[in-house]
């Protein structure tokens, strides 16, 4: 790469900034990111708190019993699930629908 070719990359980038394109898409897509992170994030929380609906349901085991550190131990098991569940999977689809409605918005 020559000197002449290395200018004209820096102009043309210099251009693009003064324009504000590269900021504009920069900044874009950092909102969408930011929108499914958080699209995602409220399907977690819905889920965590169906598991935890739906463990209320079930009835106490006798082997263990009932302590502290087993309901702490099902929350953050719940916990790991919702997230797990909303990130790698399009399970319900919750924040996927989330994600289209508002993206609209940005």
């Amino acid at each position: 790469m020559n000197i002449s070719s290395s200018n004209n990359i820096y102009e043309n980038n210099l251009n693009e900034l003064k324009n504000g394109d590269k900021v504009n898409s920069l900044k874009a897509k950092k909102d969408e990111k930011a929108l499914k992170e958080a699209c995602q994030g409220f399907e977690a929380i819905f889920l965590n708190s169906m598991l935890k609906s739906m463990r209320a349901t079930v009835p106490e085991d006798p082997l263990f019993g009932k302590s502290h550190g087993m309901d702490i131990y099902t929350s953050l098991h719940d916990q790991y699930l919702a997230e797990k569940i909303s990130k790698e999977s399009n399970a319900t689809g919750i924040g996927e629908f989330l994600y289209r409605q508002l993206q609209d918005s940005l």
